[in-house]
């Protein structure tokens, strides 16, 4: 046979290779070709010389099949070629041949153009599918595109997405194009309606309410955009779960259908159920129990009927009642107690405990009777876990004994997964490290019953230098330039200064608390003072004060989260009548000492200073002035203060990343004072309410506007302006709080408040109300705040907008 013939012949096997154009000596064996030339044919782009290098041989070597397919893979990789063939024709003499390689490029794309995609993103296409401009057309790139802009798009609610690509030549150009994709996005599915079928045990309405998938409401919140997997966690799970907690333990979901309009995009989800029969406990066992007896340990799963009444002997149902005719089982309330039993038992210590609960079904045994379910607590406690090692690791600059101070067990402790979440807590809300903390790394040994723990934390930057101005009704305009330091030395210790002034103010504060004094536990704070102050409610005159004081702080035995407190503090004032003022009550007054004594106890489980979502804070002040201490006042003040706060929900967070949440959080504060005594020398010690910068806070009011004797509107006649203050007062406020992140916060709430000229006067129904949203901010210029509040009982009932600059947020 001819040379070429025999050669392709073997060449055509691996692909991609024509036959011989034409024929060389005949061989009975094919033993190699010697290379005349090689020739490259219909490259544009790719020049010659780049592709002969690639070849690896050259004219008079001799080449065989292996040498033309490293050629070939060689050529392909560079993905510029959409076809690709090698010949060899007819050499100079026998045994010789000529090398042709011919070639069809790719179009090559100059640009890629999206129109019509609104709802994903373009990066879809060139980052992910890997189309790219100046590049070689892809048609499997392409594909990819499409697919992923379709998933994206259903992952929105738009499943319909029609998308089209398609090149266009540009002129002018050999065999460059640019590449369109045309997307009609078409309409969202929006769920319309939820219609489901074969339930009689329980309505649509709850079913639907346990849904992720709802139909579209009035508020932004409820869209009704579908999602499937969403809808797939309903079908396997929420549903499943509502049933469970009503005995139904054998629903099935026959079919489920999504019936979709395309014109409009309106659809309706349509579910059937056959719901099975309703179970009853027939009995509950706990084994294996020896740290609580089975009476305590049933509690958790056999709570009493009927609330508060039923405990005061009043309606509900008893358990014996109830066991004699077979309680529902509700499957998810027995899976919470058994969470909440091992809780008990992590928090006494036992944190290898493990308890099982094994259900036992039975069918109906006569007609009319339901099927039961037997139920076995299984625990296998093990033994007692003690504290190991606490380690802290991150805290480069904050001493470590800081944070130790706020860890609530020591090395030999019995293990607490109480204690644990509240030294966490505590050490969260110092407000020196990045927020939120990750949660205490738990390493338990089974084998020693030891358990080391170690709390990893990521220093910020506390220091801060704050300038700026605010307003408020107490000060008017101000500018303000300060100093914050709430971790001096990485000791906790506080340093703060700051400077206001403006027309209405001039006062320059300096204090310094040391939170362990001589590397106790005892608190102490010392202050400074010289302030000028020409309040802008009160007009007619202005306030000097210059002093200083002390206060130390003790802790209570056995006691972590309570302090003592006392203190004491002198100040020298004097008050300046404006010559034009006809009204003397405020400033028209002597010079005097005030030499004040202070006592109180403060209880705080805050888990944040700012912006808390759990616990509480209650306080209880006395300032003694006069008697044995000298001075110009012989008078006591009482304050007595508490918040509560308790988390609602969270929106986000978790998952393998530990996301932080949008946390949800209700809270509740109640604030009282009262004056026993004769203030009438320091008159700006007695109580004053409205507005959010002066006096006591109530918001959707002017400031001083709340007076023993009614309302009277900022700086309005008919009132003096000693009678707009008094010596009792009370507020109480409830708050619903969203905290986006540790500097940002939305609320909405409710103020009440009054003010009295005895405290033998006070009187809670008798309480100015006034309820607005708000949005909190930490910046670095100190917290800042933005209010809009109605009062209800003003004169002319009205919003009110105020800004808050400063603590007490």
């Amino acid at each position: 046979m001819g040379w070429g013939t025999g050669l392709l012949g073997a060449l055509v096997m691996v692909g991609g290779l024509a036959l011989p154009r034409g024929g060389v000596a005949a061989q009975q064996a094919f033993g190699g070709l010697v290379v005349d030339s090689v020739v490259v044919e219909g490259n544009l782009r790719v020049a010659t010389d780049d592709m002969l290098m690639l070849a690896g041989f050259q004219a008079g070597d001799t080449i065989d099949t292996s040498d033309i397919q490293t050629l070939q893979r060689a050529l392909w990789q560079l993905g510029q070629f959409s076809d690709l063939r090698v010949f060899a024709d007819d050499g100079a003499s026998p045994g010789r041949g000529v090398v042709r390689v011919v070639v069809t490029e790719r179009p090559l794309v100059r640009r890629v153009l999206i129109q019509g995609l609104e709802n994903a993103d373009g990066d879809l296409v060139t980052d992910e599918a890997g189309v790219r401009e100046a590049s070689p057309y892809d048609a499997q790139s392409v594909v990819r595109a499409k697919a992923l802009v379709r998933e994206a798009l259903a992952d929105e609610g738009i499943p319909f997405a029609s998308i089209e690509d398609r090149l266009e030549p540009v002129p002018e150009l050999t065999n460059v194009y640019d590449l369109h994709f045309d997307v009609a996005e078409g309409n969202r599915v929006t769920i319309a309606e939820v219609v489901v079928r074969g339930n009689e045990a329980i309505t649509t309405e709850e079913i639907v309410g346990a849904m992720g998938t709802r139909p579209e409401g009035f508020w932004w919140f409820r869209s009704g955009d579908f999602d499937e997997e969403s809808f797939e966690t309903d079908r396997a799970e929420r549903i499943p779960r509502l049933y469970a907690s009503r005995g139904y333990l054998d629903v099935e979901v026959l079919s489920d259908t999504l019936v979709i309009d395309p014109e409009t995009g309106k659809a309706r989800v349509e579910i059937e159920l056959d719901e099975g029969p309703q179970y009853r406990v027939a009995s509950l066992n706990i084994d294996g129990n020896r740290s609580f007896d089975d009476e305590r340990l049933e509690t958790y799963f056999l709570p009493q009927e009927g609330g508060i009444l039923r405990s005061l002997g009043i309606g509900g149902t008893s358990n014996e009642e109830l066991e004699a005719r077979g309680r529902v089982y509700d499957q998810v309330a027995y899976e919470a107690a058994r969470e909440t039993i091992l809780s008990l038992y992590r928090n006494s210590g036992y944190l290898f405990a493990e308890g099982q609960l094994i259900e036992t079904r039975r069918p109906a045994t006569a007609e009319g009777e339901d099927p039961t379910v037997s139920l076995t607590f299984q625990v296998n406690e093990g033994q007692p876990a003690y504290i190991g090692q606490i380690n802290i690791t991150g805290n480069d600059y904050t001493y470590e004994r800081v944070i130790r101070d706020r860890i609530q067990m020591v090395p030999g402790d019995v293990y607490s997964e109480n204690l644990l979440i509240q030294s966490y807590q505590g050490i969260n809300a110092l407000g020196f490290f990045e927020s939120p903390l990750p949660f205490p790394q738990i390493d338990p040994d089974p084998t020693t019953g030891e358990v080391d723990i170690t709390f990893e934390v990521v220093e910020r930057q506390t220091g801060a230098i704050n300038f700026g101005t605010s307003v408020g009704g107490g000060i008017g305009l101000a500018g303000f330039i300060g100093y914050d330091q709430p971790n001096l030395f990485g000791q906790a210790k506080e340093g703060h200064l700051r400077w206001d002034f403006g027309r209405y103010v001039n006062n320059f504060t300096l204090s310094y608390t040391d939170p362990q004094l001589f590397q106790t536990r005892t608190t102490g704070t010392v202050s400074l003072f010289n302030a000028r102050d020409r309040f802008f409610s009160f007009q007619s005159g202005e306030r000097r004060r210059v002093g200083g004081s002390v206060r130390f702080g003790f802790p209570i035995p056995g006691a972590q989260r309570t302090r003592v407190f006392t203190g004491y503090s002198i100040a020298r004032t004097t008050y300046d009548l404006r010559s034009s003022s006809d009204d003397n009550s405020l400033f028209g007054l002597p010079p005097g000492t005030q030499s004040q004594l202070q006592l109180g106890i403060t209880r705080t489980t805050l888990n944040h200073p700012i912006f808390p979502t759990s616990g509480s804070r209650q306080s209880w002040n006395i300032e003694v002035n006069g008697g044995l201490l000298g001075g110009d006042g012989e008078f006591t003040r009482h304050l007595v203060e508490g918040s509560w706060w308790a988390p609602v929900g969270q929106v986000g967070g978790g998952g393998a990343e530990g996301g932080r949440p949008i946390m949800f959080a209700f809270g509740t504060s109640v604030k009282a004072g009262a004056i026993f005594g004769d203030p009438s020398n320091f008159p700006f010690d007695r109580f004053w309410m409205g507005g959010v910068q002066f006096g006591q806070q109530l918001r959707g009011y002017d400031e001083t506007s709340i007076t023993p004797f009614g309302y009277f509107p900022e700086r309005s006649g008919g009132i003096a302006d000693i009678d707009r203050l008094g010596d009792s007062y009370l507020t109480v406020t409830a708050e619903l709080a969203m905290r986006l992140n540790d500097n940002i916060s939305l609320s909405t709430f409710m103020d009440a408040g009054n003010v009295w000229t005895d405290p033998l006067d006070i009187d809670p129904t008798r309480l100015y109300r006034g309820a607005g949203v708000g949005v909190q901010l930490v910046t670095p210029f100190g917290p800042i705040g933005l209010d809009y509040a109605y009062g209800f009982d003003k004169t002319n009932p009205g919003w009110q907008f105020h800004f808050r600059m400063g603590g007490g947020l």
